[in-house]
């Protein structure tokens, strides 16, 4: 028994140096931030171990709490929120004023050197309007990732702490599915692990069973016959766009305690992890 457990923490430590130096993309939603202990713990082990990782934050709840105070009702379609002009300007201070600042506070009082950002700021996110689906607003695409400022940032050893705001061209900021962006993000920097959490268990079959692993052609299959519905379809989505550039895809289950560390190195995966073709 005691060997068997040695052998666990040789295998974990063994899999954390082969991360060394490596980028690591995380997505955390704002469900999930609750749990910051933990999760603030495993992105300072990563840090530790020369990991190079990389946060984007999502707070649609968070959002959606100040429309309802301020007597707007959130309105969605296929899982993106509409944004008029009114809408924008309260992600921006909801998303950039508050959940990124409470962020960066947290990792920063374990001593990782946190910095928040939009995609606004040095253009680290260039963005052109959404066009599908039609009626969207201020909702944007990420067309262009700005690589330079990352490997800055990494040099430097900083761990970027982004929210999901993008701005065009002309300078007008547009919102975007933090989904979405982390996973345009993993894929401009081919990180090596792309780890989107969430507070659900996986992506799920019909019956409620977690599905552990998927290649990008059955997680397709799945959105096309409605398994896969609602809000998972831009999480998945995001992780067959990171695919392009990423080895391996992950949705974990951020409810769980030290989700990040026990998806990268254990053999007891607490989620939904997706391949660009089968093993």
């Amino acid at each position: 028994m005691m060997e068997t457990a040695f052998q666990e923490v040789v295998d974990c430590l063994y899999a954390l140096r082969e991360l060394a130096d490596e980028v690591v993309v995380i997505k955390v939603g704002g469900n999930v931030l609750p749990h910051h202990e933990a999760f603030c713990e495993d992105i300072e082990s990563l840090v530790y171990a020369s990991v190079l990782p990389v946060i984007v934050h999502g707070g649609g709840k968070a959002v959606t709490e100040w429309e309802k105070t301020l007597g707007r009702e959130a309105s969605f379609v296929q899982g993106l929120r509409v944004t008029d002009a009114d809408a924008l300007e309260l992600v921006q201070m909801v998303l950039a004023g508050k959940v990124n600042s409470d962020l960066v506070a947290m990792l920063n009082a374990r001593t990782i050197k946190a910095i928040g950002l939009t995609g606004a700021d040095g253009e680290l996110l260039l963005a052109k309007p959404r066009k599908k689906p039609a009626g969207l607003g201020f909702v944007g695409e990420v067309e262009k990732v700005n690589i330079s400022t990352f490997v800055t940032l990494g040099e430097g050893g900083f761990v970027p702490v982004i929210a999901p705001l993008g701005v065009t061209e002309t300078g007008q900021l547009l919102n975007i599915n933090a989904d979405t962006v982390a996973g345009d993000i993993a894929r401009a920097l081919s990180a090596r692990h792309f780890l989107l959490l969430t507070d659900v268990p996986g992506v799920q079959d019909k019956e409620g069973m977690v599905l552990p692993e998927l290649t990008a052609a059955q997680a397709r299959q799945l959105i096309r016959n409605g398994t896969i519905s609602g809000g998972m379809i831009p999480k998945v989505t995001a992780c067959l766009d990171a695919l392009e550039g990423v080895p391996t895809a992950h949705i974990v289950d951020g409810r769980e305690p030290h989700a990040i560390l026990r998806q990268l190195l254990t053999l007891e995966p607490v989620g939904t992890q997706f391949f660009a073709r089968g093993r």
